[in-house]
């Protein structure tokens, strides 16, 4: 019935439209993937368990970093996985340590990345409450059971007696355990000591031997015989135990006994932790058994750490959540795909997974040893992901909502024009700025994001690699750029290499005639950048046309390769006057978002540049001859055609 409850208790679908995934990123058909090919045999393994339920319990003494997120995502995984359940708890009894505002950035930072809980706080469930402060009664009465059954005690020793007794053991080379001491106070005396209202706390009576466990990562885990809680030959005198306490002074428990509680009332079937709990499962084993109860399913990941192998600290910035999400700018399954993969492996060809593919092949396939985690795959991610949302969404907009955590707009566009309305302070911007404030200027940046997003990593860079598309090129820029060839390479002999420049210039004027900047999009279609595509390939049309003037041609290819060479011409021109050399979109798709004025201007001083530097060139030869060192020189062959490939 409570499990009944909890479905009813879930919250409503997301209002958002789940995107239809395209197919380019993996080579699975529809059939292959409902048949479960290339599922991995765990996978198969986990289903065939049934639903799982699993809980992520975060303390708020600090914020959500890249070591939780991860514990956070693979309990999702797995209870997803399985048609089961994932709790949020919060385990909040370390009131000291609290941090304000981290409970609420918590749930910010988990909605934000995804990973929706079905019962916890904000939305409750069959279990409730969710927050370990307001659940201290029912710790209350649990410790009671283990005092009454002799498995745990009350411990009356002050501080000061706890700090000589741990210095005394350390300089002895102790482990620094209790000795016991208040086990052996009688029960009525220990009743009526804590009735009076006697300081202390309660411990747990940890079993000579701890019982034997199986990992679902590191298989059969048995006690080391350091780990025994019988007092060893050299503490003999003191005793030596591992007793932890359960409920502290204050009232409130540890982590011991309120996570073995909360994980037997919330019907938790399987726990996946960072491995630093390995040490504290035998004591946890040890409390189920004291209890009567079944214990869950205990799987333990490895630690992330650095390449040097330094284990990351989560007061270490670069693993910091809003790092990455507000300063960064990564995407939420950017950032999720990237976590999942810290220590996990699957059976697909590639690691770029959005939320429902990491569901569909979830397994308990974690990988033994600490993570490294190398941060060139969490922008390799990005890119791939900017590639897939610009591919499935339309660029004008239109279609059905999508939910803005996968929105190319939302998770791009939009930190794009903040960041470039705080670098406008320094810097021209020219032809952005040549564009109306408001929806004008956003056209054009979408325009540059849609025809590059299989480079976008983040706002700082993006801008960067594309600069020439929000200024033109100076002078300067231009000449050190390298200057573009305007001979013909791979042809067949019979054509001359050189080609007409005055014909290349005379057609290029057809630009004059771009259409009006009306809208950038119509009817889902770029029209400008259409028109400069058709046109750019008329003058490759037009010059082949004229270099193969007089020339036999059976086949079609000797054509061809002239084509192919005046394509490479007048793309290098333009991408050289546009860009001055550098990577970017298509020339057409920056001739189709420029104005008119900025385009003709650009191709104006481009041309003027290269007219320079061909005057400048032949005055060097020709000085170079009357000072007799133009045989030094390599003077231009006008007459020989490179060689035909």
């Amino acid at each position: 019935m409570r499990l009944l409850l909890s479905f009813a208790r879930r919250p409503v679908a997301n209002r958002w439209k789940c995107l239809p995934r395209i197919r380019y990123i993996s080579t699975e058909t529809d059939s292959a993937r409902d048949t479960g090919k290339y599922l991995s045999p765990q996978t198969h393994a986990l289903r065939a368990q049934g639903p799982a339920r699993t809980r992520f319990a975060p303390s708020p003494t600090g914020f959500l970093h890249l070591g939780s997120l991860r514990t956070a995502l693979f309990n999702y995984l797995i209870a997803k996985a399985t048609g089961g359940q994932f709790l949020l708890r919060i385990e909040d009894t370390d009131q000291k340590r609290t941090v304000p505002g981290a409970e609420e950035r918590l749930y910010q930072d988990l909605e934000w990345a995804g990973i929706e809980w079905d019962e916890g706080p904000k939305i409750g469930g069959p279990f409730g409450p969710y927050k370990q402060s307001e659940r201290t009664a029912i710790y209350r009465k649990y410790a009671g059971q283990l005092l009454a059954s002799g498995n745990a005690y009350r411990c009356f020793c002050t501080a000061d007696r706890l700090h000589n007794l741990a210095e005394f053991r350390a300089r002895a080379g102790l482990p620094p355990d209790y000795d016991r001491t208040c086990a052996h106070v009688p029960k009525d005396e220990s009743d009526d000591r804590a009735a009076k209202g006697e300081a202390h706390v309660v411990r747990f009576k940890v079993p000579d031997v701890y019982p034997v466990y199986r990992d679902e990562v590191y298989g059969l885990i048995r006690q080391r015989r350091e780990m025994t809680t019988r007092p060893i030959a050299q503490a003999s005198a003191l005793g030596s135990f591992d007793d932890p306490i359960l409920l502290k002074t204050d009232g409130f428990p540890t982590y011991h006994l309120a996570n073995v509680v909360d994980d037997h009332l919330m019907e938790i079937s399987h726990v996946i932790r960072g491995s630093e709990w390995m040490s504290s499962t035998p004591k946890h084993l040890a409390m189920y058994q004291a209890f009567g109860w079944k214990p869950p399913l205990f799987a333990h990941v490895g630690l992330l750490v650095d390449k040097t192998g330094q284990k990351f600290s989560k007061r270490m910035h670069t693993i910091d959540l809003s790092e990455w999400r507000d300063h960064q700018g990564i995407f939420p399954e950017a950032l999720t795909n990237f976590v999942a993969l810290l220590g996990w492996s699957h059976n697909r060809r590639l690691d770029v997974m959005n939320m429902q593919e990491l569901i569909e092949n979830a397994s308990m396939k974690f990988t033994r040893g600490d993570t490294i985690v190398a941060f060139e795959k969490l922008w390799f991610l990005q890119r791939k992901h900017a590639a897939r949302y610009a591919a499935e969404q339309p660029i004008d907009g239109k279609g059905e909502p999508i939910d803005p955590r996968y929105d190319l707009n939302k998770v791009a566009l939009d930190p794009l024009m903040r960041q470039l309305e705080q670098n406008a302070k320094a810097n021209p911007y020219s032809s952005l700025k040549s564009h109306a404030p408001g929806n004008p200027r956003e056209d054009y940046v979408r325009a540059l994001l849609w025809a590059d997003a299989q480079n976008y990593s983040n706002p700082l860079e993006f801008i960067e690699r594309n600069l020439h598309w929000f200024h033109p090129a100076s002078t300067k820029e231009l000449r050190r750029a390298t200057i573009p060839s305007m001979k013909l390479r791979n042809v067949p002999s019979q054509i001359l290499y050189p080609i007409d420049t005055d014909l290349l210039f005379e057609k290029m004027k057809v630009f004059d005639q771009i259409p009006p900047l009306r809208a950038l999009v119509v009817d889902g279609a770029p029209d400008r950048t259409s028109w400069a595509k058709n046109h750019i390939n008329n003058i490759i049309e037009i010059g082949a046309e004229r270099s193969m003037k007089g020339v036999e041609d059976q086949d079609g290819s000797l054509k061809l390769a002239t084509k192919k060479g005046w394509s490479k011409i007048v793309h290098g021109y333009l991408r050289w006057a546009l860009y001055a050399g550098k990577p970017g979109p298509d020339m057409s798709v920056l001739m189709g978002a420029l104005t008119r004025e900025d385009l003709l201007k650009r191709l104006s001083v481009a041309k003027k540049v290269w007219e320079d530097c061909q005057l400048e060139e032949m005055k060097a030869l020709w000085s170079g001859g009357e000072a007799g060192e133009a045989g030094s020189r390599k003077k231009p062959e006008l007459s020989k055609a490179e060689p035909y490939a």
